[in-house]
């Protein structure tokens, strides 16, 4: 299991980053090669229960319950082309019909085969980040890549039924925006949530945000992103920085959160490198085992997690 020390000590946004990711790392960008951190062999603690509900409900049952399921196959297609043609790995046009399957059958296939593990992981980093008492209570997520509401459900049982929580889903494909959305409301409906208002764009450039900017601590979620073989990251930071002072002057955080082989974080030094340029400290850079329960069997999962924040800003612009 990852271990990022925990230990929540103050309110604020800050306090939660610096108290529960502390940084061994040597500075930002360093190419000297990845920290190791501390790790044990004890399994990762299992989901909440009222996501496991929620998930069997609204993704598992839907599967399994639908009249093209028959034995070895998932919406009359095997697992095997569910997972390499219907869903693409992660990486498909979602919004484009695949054989029979219509953009909202792939993506619930999606789910089904895949989401459970960037729940487990992005659990994982939320326990340690938020694992104390006191926690933001007024935070904004932007959550790039966001995928069928993973981030939101990942992070949404951290925090206590009064507080308020803005969520930014950001993904190209409308058809994840529409399942996210059904996750968002049966979570609702399952257990005593903050204050969640959802809000979903296809890039970060449409993002809507109408309210004033103010000193709301914001954290961007960056989760397998890095996985898509056309990311352009030079973009993608350039528009982050562009939308950041809509939100607001407050506390940003950026939790990047990926597979640890090579290929999947060959652009990480950029992405590093272009967060120092607009004053991001790299605070946690560390590659560690979770080791998941799937059935009898426990399997190991290799991931690389890395954290940056900035500052709050001295002057608030309005205009």
């Amino acid at each position: 299991m990852l271990c990022l020390h925990s230990g929540l000590d103050a309110s604020d946004m800050r306090a939660a980053v610096e108290a529960g990711f502390r940084a061994s790392a040597s500075g930002p960008c360093d190419e000297g090669g990845l920290g190791a951190g501390e790790f044990s062999g004890e399994p990762n603690p299992m989901l909440p229960k009222w996501l496991r509900r929620l998930r069997r409900s609204e993704v598992t049952d839907r599967v399994m319950n639908d009249p093209r399921t028959t034995m070895g196959t998932v919406l009359g297609v095997s697992p095997d082309e569910a997972k390499r043609g219907a869903a693409g790995w992660g990486q498909a046009d979602f919004d484009e019909p695949w054989r029979d399957l219509s953009p909202d059958d792939r993506v619930l296939l999606y789910a089904h085969f895949f989401q459970l593990g960037h729940l487990e992981e992005l659990v994982t980093a939320f326990g340690r980040l938020f694992g104390g008492t006191d926690r933001p209570r007024d935070l904004i997520v932007v959550d790039l890549g966001c995928g069928p509401f993973t981030g939101g459900l990942a992070i949404a049982g951290r925090f206590d039924e009064d507080a308020r929580l803005d969520y930014v889903g950001v993904d190209r494909s409308q058809a994840m925006h529409r399942l996210g959305a059904r996750l968002a409301l049966a979570a609702e409906q399952v257990h005593e949530l903050p204050r969640i208002r959802c809000r979903w764009a296809t890039n970060i450039q449409t993002v809507p945000w109408d309210d004033r900017p103010g000193w709301r601590p914001v954290l961007v979620i960056v989760s397998y992103l890095f996985a898509s073989p056309t990311l352009d990251v030079e973009t993608l930071v350039a528009d982050l920085d562009e939308l950041l002072p809509r939100l607001g002057r407050g506390l940003v955080s950026v939790l990047y959160t990926n597979s640890a082989r090579d290929d999947a974080n060959r652009q990480f030094l950029i992405f590093c490198s272009m967060l120092h340029d607009r004053g991001f400290e790299l605070q946690v850079d560390e590659v560690g085992d979770i080791d998941v329960e799937r059935g009898p069997a426990v399997k190991n999962r290799r991931l690389r997690y890395a954290l940056f924040h900035r500052p709050s800003r001295k002057t608030l612009r309005l205009g």
